[in-house]
């Protein structure tokens, strides 16, 4: 068995290091989650503007 895990100075698991471990973990697809959502919010409305003609014709 693989027995990679981190302990402190005490022998115990080292939770504050695989707290921070999971901290980076989130940052990262937190990170990764808005740069995704702002290039589909901006193809979004880039598509709405361009389906959308400058001089529309009269509506009634």
């Amino acid at each position: 068995m693989n027995n990679d895990l981190k302990y402190d100075a005490f022998g115990n698991l080292d939770a504050d290091y695989y707290v921070e471990k999971a901290y980076e973990l989130r940052r990262a697809y937190l990170s990764s989650a808005m740069k995704s959502a702002v290039v589909n919010l901006k193809a979004f409305f880039a598509n709405l503007a361009s389906s959308r003609t400058l001089k529309s014709a009269p509506q009634h």
